[in-house]
């Protein structure tokens, strides 16, 4: 009986011990438990605080930042639109239209240019427009490619060959004609024509250079040097009267555009923005001219 009751004494002594040890861990891991969370939630509690107190300015800068971005980004975007269609008005022929309406501002002043008479131009012009002679070498004109506005409103490309010494103002001057939108309705070499001045007038061919004489006499006309530019010739046409008292006028069909005193179209007269631009530049106009007028004619004297 005695050794019974040492036994029940000593498993309950031992139950006992046992549930302390697990009531004791068990604290311990509720302890950490809570530790861990604790920390975990003041850490949240911590960073909420730190966004919550970052300055307003840091938001505006950032979308400051991302809008300049995209205006970077739209820039590219325009630059390489504008390449691709620069590009591809460069490889149009003159005649061909280069657009509806008007060429972007931004790519306007790109494709009015200058470059030299090279092998393939030579042979476009060689025994029609140019001839060899003493009197003017290749190396002292320029072969100009520009932009028009044509009849119909929209850009067309045009092209010229003018004296090296006139270039410059040349560009400019129908620079300043396309942006005003003035009415040209065609602009290609006179060789197009075979260097036949009454037909290129005929079909109102804006032309340059033409090594020929002065209609009616042996001298050289200013074109043969690249000084001159003759521009909507058939509404602008050359008018002489004879002795006889008849009136002569080239291109022939013109005839009708010779009297000066009627308003239409496509005249060149001392209102006109053509005569305003060439005069102020130093050239003359063949609508002054004494014994005949050249109304299409603009002229610079050789040095």
């Amino acid at each position: 009986m005695g050794r019974r009751i040492h036994k029940f004494l000593c498993g309950l002594l031992l139950l006992i011990c046992l549930s302390g040890i697990i009531i004791s861990f068990l604290r311990n891991e509720d302890a950490q438990e809570s530790s861990f969370f604790g920390q975990s939630e003041t850490e949240e509690r911590e960073e909420a605080q730190r966004e919550f107190a970052q300055p307003e300015e840091t938001g505006e800068a950032q979308r400051e930042a991302l809008e300049t971005e995209m205006q970077k980004e739209a820039a590219m975007a325009m630059a390489q639109a504008i390449e691709r269609e620069e590009e591809r008005i460069l490889n149009l022929s003159a005649g061909e239209m280069a657009a509806a309406g008007m060429v972007e501002a931004e790519l306007t002043h790109r494709l009015f240019f200058a470059s030299a008479i090279g092998d393939e131009l030579l042979e476009r012009i060689l025994g029609k427009s140019y001839v060899e002679n003493e009197n003017i070498d290749l190396s002292e004109l320029s072969y100009l490619k520009m932009l028009y506005v044509g009849f119909n409103g929209n850009t067309y490309v045009g092209e010229m060959i003018v004296n090296q010494k006139i270039e410059a103002e040349i560009l400019s001057i129908f620079k300043t004609l396309y942006e005003n939108q003035y009415p040209i309705e065609k602009m290609v070499l006179i060789d197009a024509y075979q260097a036949d001045d009454e037909m290129s007038m005929r079909d109102n061919n804006t032309s340059a250079f033409n090594y020929r004489t002065v209609a009616g006499s042996q001298k050289l006309s200013n074109h043969s040097f690249g000084m001159a530019v003759d521009l909507n010739p058939k509404y602008n046409p050359y008018v002489k009267i004879n002795a006889d008292g008849k009136t002569v006028c080239q291109p022939e069909c013109a005839m009708e555009y010779a009297d000066r005193s009627r308003e239409f179209d496509y005249k060149i007269d001392e209102n006109d923005l053509a005569y305003q631009l060439f005069t102020d530049a130093g050239f003359t106009w063949g609508g002054n001219f004494r014994s005949v007028k050249d109304y299409q004619h603009f002229e610079k004297e050789i040095d």
